[in-house]
């Protein structure tokens, strides 16, 4: 892990620590997929600072019509979310085309993280700490090819254009 990611990751851990209360009762209560919060991590003099952003919401902001544009600050070099479950939702990759990361926090004990990125032009999703359980990989594989497949789409539509003009 290089020292941008494992700077991240460790900002990242903080904020895990800040909300496992609130999550062990949000995760005791129902499967389904739930946002604790969500903060951005900002570059500031060559340091990755967690910064709290109440009102920014991936999970409900991107399942409404239109782009995801949620008024970041700038610095700001990735998204980090805490849910009560470490895969990515179904429009996840929407932050990605931001041209940043989306870290995603699993609230719990222990505690996992992991981050989905683009990487050479295909998504892929990583874990910084913690290990992925059985089955979450097929599950992770499904969606990551979701979003490539969207991805390929909007590329295609957009050289359309392009040649249109």
């Amino acid at each position: 892990m290089n020292f941008a990611s494992r700077t991240i990751a460790l900002a990242a851990l903080g904020v895990l620590s800040l909300g496992a209360t609130a999550a062990s009762g949000a995760t005791a209560r129902s499967n389904d997929l739930q946002e604790i919060r969500c903060d951005t991590l900002e570059m500031d003099r060559g340091r990755v600072q967690t910064v709290m952003a109440p009102e920014l919401r991936v999970l409900r902001d991107t399942a409404l019509s239109g782009a995801f544009e949620p008024g970041l600050e700038e610095g700001v070099v990735s998204i980090m979310c805490s849910r009560n479950q470490l895969l990515p939702a179904a429009n996840d990759d929407e932050v990605l085309w931001l041209g940043m990361p989306l870290h995603i926090a699993e609230m719990g004990s222990p505690g996992r993280l992991g981050v989905l990125e683009l990487y050479e032009g295909r998504y892929r999703f990583r874990m910084l700490e913690g290990r992925l359980r059985d089955g979450e990989q097929a599950r992770i594989d499904a969606r990551l090819a979701e979003f490539q497949a969207r991805f390929q789409q909007v590329l295609q539509q957009q050289q359309q254009q392009q040649q249109r003009r």
